[in-house]
């Protein structure tokens, strides 16, 4: 079967959204199947803070006249996953929707709206649509045709054994966005006896810095973006992982799992979605609120406490498995026919 995938970012951006697809397409490739990858690179593309307004589809248009079995379009991504789906379907093609995230940009009421309209459009028109927790399955109300396939986790990649380190450490990977709320866990870790260990990289880096410094931080330690195998090995030196998230566009979070596998606890905001996964293994915490993080990481301070809490991820983990997430768009895949 030929398989075009669509998404606002593929490798070698690093994100969540570029992990999951290209892990999806790998292992759809492993059963027999053939796929493309394109994404809002691929096309006409104006940047403003968190917005891409995709102004053309570029290469796109040109693979969509192609003789695809099945197109798996990914979102939401204002501009450019709404006119994919419209182009498509207007194509002729067999569509399948992947809903990652709500939009949840600065125009909040318009985001409202926005997701309103588009998840009815979705519903309505798409072949299948796919979300990953329950709480989006539950978002789509009227959708006869909905799927709830959890993202995986390479366990091998990332688990090992446990790398001793002095004091106490806490991890926090992602991309520098405003979303992701770092600025949350700066104030969280302040007067807390503890290392903080930043990965990622982005466009508001240097602003993150230099707040780190504002606050009088002397324990940050910011990398960048790294490799699997330096990410894995920073996962097996940390203690506790912090998804520290703002907004609805935190609606997964790939990295508990990896940071699960390598046997850290983790602290993540009660998001929908999120809270799916996590809340079945690690501490939620409320979004925005440096008290309810700090409060976390303080009780996580307790090595048993961690330990317990590493015991229960570990048993988690059983269920998320990139194979299983290939088989089951497979299947939907297979089911169109």
């Amino acid at each position: 079967m030929r398989i075009l995938q669509l998404i606002s970012e593929k490798p070698p951006v690093k994100s969540g959204f570029s992990r999951a697809v290209s892990r999806l397409s790998e292992e759809l490739v492993k059963m027999g199947h053939e796929v493309d990858i394109l994404s809002a690179s691929d096309c006409r593309v104006k940047t403003i803070g968190e917005i891409k307004l995709v102004y053309g589809l570029g290469e796109i248009s040109r693979y969509l006249k192609d003789d695809y079995d099945i197109v798996n379009i990914h979102g939401h991504t204002p501009t450019f996953s709404d006119r994919l789906f419209i182009k498509a379907k207007l194509s002729g093609k067999r569509v399948v929707y992947t809903l990652h995230c709500m939009a949840n940009y600065y125009l909040k009421p318009l985001a409202t709206v926005y997701n309103h309209l588009f998840n009815q459009l979705i519903s309505r028109f798409s072949d299948a649509v796919v979300v990953t927790s329950k709480s989006y399955y539950d978002m789509l109300r009227g959708c006869r045709r909905k799927y709830l396939i959890p993202w995986g986790v390479d366990l091998e990649r990332f688990s090992g054994e446990r790398i001793p380190h002095e004091g106490y450490r806490v991890l926090f990977v992602g991309q520098m966005r405003p979303y992701k709320g770092l600025k949350v866990l700066l104030n969280a870790v302040r007067g807390l006896d503890a290392e903080l260990w930043v990965v990622g990289d982005g466009p508001d880096r240097e602003e993150y810095e230099n707040y780190a410094k504002k606050l009088g931080l002397d324990k940050v330690r910011f990398f960048g973006a790294v490799s699997d195998d330096e990410l894995r090995w920073i996962y097996l030196n940390s203690d506790v992982l912090v998804l520290p998230s703002i907004s609805l566009n935190e609606a997964f979070g790939l990295v508990t799992l990896e940071a699960a596998a390598a046997g850290c606890a983790v602290v993540a905001s009660d998001l929908p979605g999120v809270r799916d996964v996590v809340g079945e293994f690690g501490v939620l915490i409320r979004p925005n609120d440096p008290g309810s993080c700090g409060k976390a990481l303080l009780a996580l301070y307790d090595e048993s406490v961690r330990e317990d809490y590493v015991r229960r991820g570990m048993r988690a983990l059983d269920k998320y498995s990139w194979r299983r997430v290939a088989e089951g768009y497979g299947r939907i895949y297979e089911n169109m026919f």
